[in-house]
């Protein structure tokens, strides 16, 4: 573990007054107990005293310091976003939109890889990217609030997820400086396309393999029908989209994600098994050679020091509510 401000571990120096503050306060302690014929506290509170107070301050001098381990590992990775207007299924209006529970399992990734590089595509009839490859966080977290939306191109009820395969595989090929080291998609879609299938994923699938990406696929969705609730100046309504004077049902397609998965190479995860992907991801991240290792692939590990710290602090005032034993418990002669 390293610390980014190091000079502010020297305060460290000021446990040592402390040390004699709380001796002398145990001496205090018990020359008043023994003047006023009352019995001392315990040894054991002492012992306590000093180590929820040690613990305390030393938490507190660390998250000050900044603390934070860094990863020789690292790896780019590609979010593919449907988009389309299937995606704005939710059964209620308190419920989230397909996309908004895409976003959820998104930010998720992202919080636990700081070591990684991502790049974001979104499609519906067309596919594009709208980020860069980068390990800017806090840049991929404002595009995933600010920047995907249902309906971003014209004819947005058209999912086209076979073509989008398909721009991912010729921008490696094209493009090998940008997206050269992608070997993983992931895909958050609901997978519903209309029509047979395999024989449209059957080219898309083959260029991925002949560049050496595989597709994760990840299922978000319900299984039952869930309409399309109508959104009108950003107000949630009780109408439903309809086609052809039916209210139209989404559902989701695991069938078609798990064919890409299992085609690419890849696996297939439901919402729930997030963390289960982020392992998987990790496992797949490699070996890097940089001059400058501190820089992008470093986490912040003053989390673990706040949770001591506050053990320390809570430590220190059950201590000084009344139930310390035998304090001030005066003998009755």
């Amino acid at each position: 573990m390293y610390f980014e401000y190091t000079k502010i571990l020297l305060l460290l120096v000021l446990l040592i007054p402390v040390f004699f503050l709380l001796r002398r306060s145990k001496t205090r302690a018990q020359n008043f107990a023994r003047v006023y014929k009352a019995n001392a506290p315990v040894k054991l509170y002492f012992l306590l005293k000093n180590i929820f107070v040690f613990t305390f301050l030393t938490s507190m001098i660390a998250v000050a310091a900044r603390p934070y381990i860094e990863s020789n590992q690292s790896g780019d990775f590609l979010f593919l976003v449907d988009v389309s207007r299937s995606m704005d299924a939710r059964q209620t209006c308190g419920d989230l939109t397909f996309l908004e529970r895409s976003k959820v399992v998104m930010r998720k990734i992202l919080d636990e890889m700081p070591e990684a590089r991502f790049g974001i595509v979104i499609f519906d009839r067309f596919a594009f990217p709208i980020t860069q490859m980068t390990s800017d966080f806090e840049y991929l977290n404002e595009v995933i609030d600010e920047g995907i939306h249902i309906g971003m191109t014209f004819e947005a009820t058209k999912t086209e997820l076979a073509n989008s395969l398909e721009v991912i595989a010729d921008k490696k090929l094209r493009l090998p400086d940008i997206y050269g080291n992608v070997k993983k998609v992931i895909l958050l879609s609901d997978g519903y396309v209309s029509g047979a299938y395999r024989r449209r994923f059957a080219e898309p699938l083959e260029k991925l393999r002949s560049n050496g990406i595989s597709v994760s696929t990840v299922g978000v969705g319900n299984p039952s029908e869930t309409p399309i609730i109508a959104v009108e100046r950003d107000i949630c309504t009780t109408q439903h989209i309809e086609m052809d004077g039916e209210t139209v049902f989404i559902q989701l397609r695991d069938d078609v994600l798990k064919f890409i998965a299992s085609e690419s190479q890849g696996k297939y995860y439901s919402e729930g098994d997030t963390d289960t992907l982020i392992t998987d991801i990790r496992s797949g991240l490699e070996f890097i050679e940089t001059d400058n290792p501190t820089g992008q692939y470093r986490r912040d590990m003053s989390f673990l020091f706040m949770v001591t710290g506050s053990i320390g602090l809570f430590g220190m005032l059950l201590l000084g509510a009344d139930i310390r034993p035998g304090i001030a418990k005066k003998q009755i002669d």
